[in-house]
């Protein structure tokens, strides 16, 4: 199996929302689902090229907005863990 393939995996495997209680908000699944939704899209060998190619830069800005809420939700668990 391919990284990629790993990767297409895990963004497509079904969450567990009672593992990740406290760290991931709504809004974390959210962008989780669009990135999900995003990926599919882009690796749907139905769809045509061009839809493909399109759908990368949204699974992309999904992705950092993930990454960026993850960073800052982090941070704020880290300051509370110090207090």
């Amino acid at each position: 199996m391919t990284d990629f393939q790993r990767c297409q995996q895990a963004a497509t495997a079904p969450a567990c929302p009672e593992k990740v209680t406290g760290l991931l908000t709504p809004r974390h699944l959210e962008l989780i689902h669009q990135i999900r939704q995003a990926l599919h899209r882009a690796t749907n060998p139905n769809a045509t090229a061009g839809e493909r190619v399109a759908a990368l830069p949204a699974w992309q800005a999904a992705a950092e907005r993930l990454a960026v809420a993850l960073v800052s939700r982090l941070a704020v668990i880290e300051e509370a863990d110090c207090e």
